[in-house]
């Protein structure tokens, strides 16, 4: 699958290439690593809109690109067994497949509702007095408040600007019952059940002027029947922005949309190489910042720090204790140009990535120097 680019539409072959990543991070947010990955291509659409049901909507969720969400769950659960974990997911993933299959396997899910959806139906027809999903969790009580911490958002033809704050939010929460699409495909093959859930909204009651409130509608198979459960799946949640931190790291730090190799296969096994490089990159400086007195042996070879320490501290001894993770980020990020000055602050990840690649090459030499099958 060639990709081509040009001033001329007609010579794109492609829409390019989609990267799903699954990221396992532990409740305090350290970055362990890729549970599942899939790099793939869209198909060019050529069907026109039309008004009424589109034919996407047809189609069983086997054939829609919605399925990787699906793929990704099994994935996991194969790869992980007993072992718990919570998938956490955007709004992409509220969809009622995904959650009947977390109820199948037993894989927790938790996911950003995106859709105000009618609940606790009895039939699958239309009835009187239906109630929907916010308005059936607004009417619960208010729990409790506390603040999260946003992060800063540039403009997007999404989603409006807004500044980094940290927000007092309050919290509700309940149960209902998922009911299952009256337009879903398998209704013909199978009797579709519903899947009970719970239901967590957060609401910003009183956001800065000119900035909008946050207001999240959280779903998850698990229950939540105190204000403490509820405020850990808040806070997990929380947590998804480290899969938005990683992809900055691939995006602005490693750049791989720069990338310019003319072939899909060729495309995809950079992407491979260099996910579990941003990873390990991406885990090392968050344990720098929140755990700087680790030892560093514990992320790095002993021959790759010595190396470090004669590059960066000429005309000193080597240490005779390991030095600790913190200060040799910084070592790392001045071989990439960071000046470490007392006034700057952490190093970014450009500087981080330029130094681990001078330092993989100066591993790599000292390396060869010191094979004792030499020629000479």
């Amino acid at each position: 699958m060639p990709l081509k680019k040009g001033k001329n539409i007609e010579k794109i072959y492609s829409n390019g290439l989609v990267m799903h990543t699954c990221l396992a991070v532990t409740t305090e947010g350290l970055p362990l690593g890729l549970l599942d990955q899939k790099i793939f291509a869209r198909k060019l659409r050529q069907e026109k809109a039309r008004k009424g049901r589109k034919p996407h909507d047809l189609l069983p969720v086997e054939e829609k690109e919605s399925y990787r969400w699906l793929e990704v769950l099994m994935n996991t659960k194969e790869a992980l067994g007993d072992t718990e974990v919570i998938t956490v997911c955007d709004r992409e993933a509220d969809f009622y497949d995904f959650f009947k299959l977390s109820d199948q396997i037993g894989a927790p899910v938790l996911v950003r509702a995106n859709v105000n959806r009618t609940v606790n139906r009895k039939s699958r027809y239309a009835e009187k007095g239906v109630v929907k999903l916010w308005d059936h969790v607004r009417k619960q009580r208010e729990t409790g408040s506390f603040t999260i911490d946003i992060h800063r958002r540039e403009k997007t033809k999404h989603c409006q600007a807004r500044d980094a704050r940290t927000a007092t939010v309050t919290v509700r929460f309940g149960s209902f019952r998922l009911n299952p699409p009256r337009n879903n495909t398998k209704h013909d093959r199978e009797e579709l059940s519903d899947i009970d859930m719970y239901a967590v909204y957060v609401l910003e009651p009183n956001p800065p002027d000119g900035e909008e409130p946050v207001e999240w509608m959280l779903l998850t198979n698990l229950p939540v029947r105190s204000f403490d459960e509820a405020y850990e799946k808040v806070l997990w949640y929380c947590l998804r922005w480290r899969i938005e931190m990683y992809y900055k790291v691939l995006k602005s730090g490693f750049r791989v949309e720069a990338c310019r190799l003319g072939h899909a296969e060729r495309l995809t096994r950079y992407l491979t190489v260099m996910s579990i490089v941003a990873w390990r990159l991406f885990m090392i400086t968050l344990i720098a910042r929140t755990d700087p007195t680790t030892p560093c042996t514990k992320l790095l070879a002993e021959h790759e720090w010595r190396v470090l320490f004669l590059k960066v501290n000429k005309n000193k001894k080597l240490p005779k204790k390991t030095p600790p993770i913190g200060e040799v980020v910084i070592w790392v990020a001045r071989l990439g140009g960071f000046l470490a000055r007392k006034g700057d602050g952490p190093p970014g990840t450009i500087t981080l990535w330029r130094g681990w690649k001078r330092l993989a090459d100066l591993t790599e030499g000292w390396n060869l120097a010191t094979q004792s099958d030499t020629c000479g």
